[in-house]
C-alpha cells in the first residue's frame, strides 16, 4: 500500500516535473508551520530526551508533523490555536517515545500493515483498493494546502501508526480477557429498549414573558459586557494571483503530449482507482478528463505561486534593518508591475475574512503580522514572507492596520443584547417551570398518581416517544442529537416506573418518565454479539495499552530543562 502511495506521490507531483519546484520547497517546509526553524540555531536547543538521548530538532520537527496529521484525523480540523499547538507538542513527545519503544522491541511496520492502516483511516474495505483520485484531492486540498505537509509525512505517519498497533496487541493483551458472558451482559444493558414519555418545557413558550425594563437590560449588559467586546481585528493589503489567469502558461507547461501522459497514468493505475461520488468506477473518458483537469489545476496554481513568490522577492530587495519595510511598499511595487492591490474589510481571526479564501492556519499567520515588534528593526513582519495558498488563488499579503480589541456601548449592540436577554430569560423561566413539575411529579407518584393525572392538573400534555435504547441513533420527533443524548443518559439509570429530574436540552428542557422496558431482540443479539465482543476487547485492549504507555512515557521521557523549571 505504501508502494501505492509512493506511486500516488509521483502523480501528486507530476505537474511539477514540468515546472520550477523551488518555490514549493519553502511552502512545504515543515518548520514554516510547525515549530519555526529550530534546526537553524547555532547551538542545539533543549527539546527533552528519551532514555537519556537528547531529542534532535529534526526528530522533533518530524514528530510535530506526524502529530498534526494525527490531530487532524482525531479532531477533523488542522491544529491552529495556541492551545492546539500545545497539544501538538505533547503528541509529538508521545510519538517519539512510541518510536523508541518500537525500535527497542524491534517492531518494523510492514507494507501490508501500513496498507491496512491507511484503508482504515479512509474507511476503505480491506478487499478494495484506495481510490487514488479521492486521495489526490484530499492530499492537495487538506494535507498540502491546509496542513502544509507532504505525502512523505503521511507515509511516515502511516508506518508509525501501524507499528503502534503491534505494540497495542503486545502490551494491551489483558484487554482481550473479557468473556462472551460479560459482553452479553453489557450488550443487553445498552440495547434494551425503553418506552418513555416526556413533558417538554420549551423556551419559546416563555418568550412572551421576557420583555425587560430599561434597568434590567442595562444590568444584563453590564454583567455580560465582555461578551460584546470587539476582538482584535486587522485590515490586510493583498494581491490575488488567480489560477484562471494562468491557463495558457499551464498548457505550455503540460505540453502537447498531455493526453498521452494522462492515458498512460490512467492505465497504470487501473479503472478501479477512479470512482464517482457513489463509489462506482468512472468511465475511461470521465477519469481521463478528471486527471487532465487536476493536472491543469496544479500547473495553474504552480504558475500563480511563482508570480506571487517573485513579487515578494522583489518586495524584499533593498530592505534590511537599516532600510525597513513600510506599509506603502506593496502599493508602490504593484503599481510598477501592473498589479492591483486590494484591502480587506476589518476582520477577526475567528470569523476570518470574506475577501480572502484562506484556511484558518493562514489567517493565524496574517494575525501575527505587526509593525511594532521590538526585535524587528527591519519591520519584516509587515508582510507574509511566502505566498498564501487558497483554493483557486495565491496571495501576496501585508498588514495595513491592526485594530485593538475594544468595548462597545449598549446603544451600539442594543438589538443583540435584547435578543440575548430574552433568550436567556426564557430558558430560565422554562427551567423553573420544569423543575417545579419534576418535583410535583415525584411527589404525586409516591401517592400513586399517574403522570397523565399530574399533567392534566397542570394543563400539560405528555409525549410518547418511540422505544429507544442507549445505543439508538434515530432521533425522536422534536429532539436534536445533543438533546436526545441528554435524554438517553438521564433515563438510562432510571428504574421502570420512575421519572427524571429536569433535563436541560438545546431549546429548553424536559422531564422524562420510564413506563416500561421491552425485551432485547434475541435474534439481533445473536447476530451482533460477536462484533460487540470484538469491539469491547479492542476497547479494553486500548485502555490497557494506554495505562502501560503512560507508565513507559513517565519512565523514559525527560522534558526540557525550561519545563522542569517552570513546574518547580
Amino acid at each position: 500500500m505504501i508502494g501505492t502511495i509512493r506511486r500516488h506521490q509521483k502523480w501528486l507531483w507530476i505537474v511539477i516535473i514540468f515546472a520550477t519546484i523551488s518555490t514549493f520547497v519553502v511552502y512545504l517546509s515543515p518548520s514554516s508551520r510547525y515549530g519555526g526553524g529550530a534546526g537553524s540555531s547555532t547551538s542545539a536547543p533543549d527539546l527533552g530526551s528519551i532514555n537519556g538521548e537528547p531529542v534532535t530538532p529534526e526528530q522533533f520537527q518530524a514528530a510535530l508533523r506526524e502529530a498534526a496529521i494525527f490531530y487532524y484525523f482525531r479532531a477533523g480540523v488542522w491544529p491552529n490555536s495556541e492551545e492546539q499547538k500545545k497539544q501538538l507538542a505533547q503528541l509529538a513527545q508521545q510519538s517519539m517515545v512510541l518510536q523508541a519503544l518500537m525500535k527497542e522491541y524491534k517492531i518494523n511496520a510492514t507494507t501490508d500493515s501500513a496498507a491496512r492502516f491507511v484503508k482504515q483511516v479512509f474507511r476503505i474495505p480491506p478487499d478494495q483498493s484506495l481510490p487514488l483520485d479521492k486521495f489526490n484531492e484530499w492530499a492537495q486540498k487538506e494535507l498540502m494546502s491546509k496542513g502544509a505537509l507532504t505525502v512523505d509525512d503521511f507515509d511516515r505517519f502511516a508506518r508509525h501508526q501501524s507499528g503502534q498497533e503491534a505494540l497495542v496487541s503486545l502490551f494491551g493483551m489483558s484487554g482481550q480477557l473479557i468473556t462472551a458472558k460479560e459482553a452479553e451482559f453489557f450488550y443487553r444493558r445498552e440495547n434494551q429498549p425503553m418506552v418513555t414519555e416526556i413533558v417538554s418545557f420549551l423556551a419559546t413558550n416563555y418568550y412572551g414573558a421576557t420583555a425587560p425594563t430599561e434597568a434590567e437590560l442595562q444590568d444584563y449588559f453590564t454583567k455580560h459586557e465582555a461578551d460584546y467586546r470587539l476582538p482584535d481585528r486587522v485590515r490586510i493589503n493583498y494581491i490575488a494571483f488567480n489560477s484562471s489567469n494562468y491557463m495558457g502558461r499551464a498548457d505550455t507547461i503540460l505540453g502537447t503530449n498531455v493526453d498521452g501522459r494522462v492515458d498512460t497514468y490512467y492505465h497504470q493505475q487501473g479503472p478501479d482507482a477512479f470512482k464517482d461520488e457513489s463509489g462506482q468506477p468512472l468511465s475511461a473518458a470521465a477519469a481521463q478528463a478528471k486527471i487532465k483537469e487536476q493536472m491543469r489545476y496544479m500547473a495553474e496554481m504552480q504558475e500563480a505561486r511563482k508570480d506571487a513568490n517573485a513579487f515578494l522577492l522583489a518586495l524584499a530587495e533593498g530592505h534590511d534593518d537599516a532600510h525597513p519595510y513600510a506599509p506603502s511598499d506593496m502599493e508602490k511595487l504593484a503599481k510598477a508591475k501592473g498589479f492591483v492591490v486590494k484591502t480587506t474589510e476589518p476582520f477577526d481571526e475567528k470569523k476570518g475574512s470574506k475577501d480572502l479564501d484562506l484556511p484558518p492556519r493562514s489567517m493565524h499567520l496574517l494575525f501575527s503580522l505587526r509593525e511594532d515588534a521590538p526585535d524587528d528593526a527591519g519591520k519584516s513582519m509587515l508582510y507574509v514572507s511566502s505566498p498564501l495558498i487558497g483554493e483557486k488563488e495565491v496571495y501576496a499579503a501585508g498588514l495595513q492596520q491592526r485594530i485593538p480589541s475594544q468595548l462597545q456601548t449598549l446603544p451600539a449592540v442594543r438589538n443583540q443584547v435584547l435578543k440575548d436577554y430574552r433568550e436567556s430569560k426564557a430558558l430560565a423561566l422554562a427551567a423553573d417551570a420544569g423543575k417545579k413539575f419534576a418535583s410535583a411529579l415525584q411527589v404525586a407518584q409516591k401517592q400513586g398518581q399517574s403522570i397523565e393525572a399530574v399533567c392534566a392538573a397542570q394543563n400539560l400534555k405528555p409525549q410518547s416517544l418511540p422505544p429507544f435504547a442507549l445505543t439508538t441513533t434515530n432521533l425522536p420527533p422534536g429532539l436534536d442529537k445533543p438533546s436526545f443524548q441528554q435524554l438517553q443518559e438521564a433515563v438510562f439509570p432510571l428504574p421502570t416506573g420512575q421519572s427524571s429530574q429536569y433535563i436541560p436540552i438545546t431549546d429548553g428542557g424536559l422531564v422524562a418518565y420510564v413506563q416500561h422496558r421491552l425485551p432485547v431482540d434475541e435474534a439481533r443479539m445473536a447476530q451482533e454479539l460477536p462484533y460487540y465482543l470484538a469491539r469491547m476487547r479492542e476497547q479494553r485492549q486500548t485502555a490497557a495499552f494506554s495505562i502501560w504507555l503512560d507508565r513507559q512515557y513517565r519512565l523514559r521521557w525527560t522534558p526540557p530543562a525550561r519545563e522542569q523549571t517552570s513546574r518547580d
